[in-house]
């Protein structure tokens, strides 16, 4: 009887294990009510709402995946392709103002050259680590690149104060791209 008394307490609490585990697993992952797709799901647990779903959706494949790893995916590489675009924008600030621009301004856009590129390689890697399934890695890459745009950024602010040039030219491109990878750790983190 002893042994029948056991395994009914284990059976009871293998059950309350798996809900347990269930349970948590649902807690990570974005809740999807009635009619909702799992990009607005997802995108409402970022703060960057409206950029998450625009940007997320000008992906054609993202509103037909049910995976958030893909969106993941998608995700990096936006940010990915952006870094892109502001590096070139950097190149193009670098030759058609370097006339026009002191000092200062070409320093840091030299710079801010140099952030982008990193940035570029710590995006492209943390593809690499998602597809190892290295959440952790994902996160610390990402969050370094998205210290480049701020670094890039925080130079110009300094020298704004000290009265050598009043704003970053770069400064749109830095926000949105703070805002594509600040929504890229969010959605990696609900993967979890």
């Amino acid at each position: 009887m002893a042994s029948r008394k056991t395994f009914n307490q284990f059976s009871v609490l293998l059950i309350l294990l798996m809900n347990c585990f269930a349970f948590l697993v649902q807690c990570g992952r974005p809740h999807n009510t009635e009619g909702e797709d799992l990009v607005t799901a997802t995108c409402k647990h970022t703060l960057h709402f409206e950029v998450c779903n625009s940007s997320l959706r000008s992906v054609p494949s993202s509103s037909i995946t049910s995976d958030l790893r893909v969106l993941v995916e998608i995700a990096l590489n936006l940010s990915t392709t952006y870094a892109v675009v502001t590096l070139s924008c950097v190149h193009e600030l670098q030759s058609n103002s370097s006339a026009a621009i002191n000092i200062y301004v070409s320093h840091f856009l030299r710079d801010c050259e140099e952030e982008f590129s990193g940035a570029i390689e710590n995006l492209q890697d943390s593809k690499e680590a998602l597809a190892n399934g290295d959440c952790d890695g994902v996160d610390t890459l990402v969050f370094v690149a998205m210290s480049d745009a701020e670094t890039c950024e925080d130079d110009f602010k300094d020298m704004s104060s000290e009265g050598n040039y009043s704003t970053s030219p770069l400064t749109q491109h830095n926000r949105y791209f703070s805002e594509l990878c600040s929504n890229a750790l969010a959605i990696t983190k609900l993967l979890t």
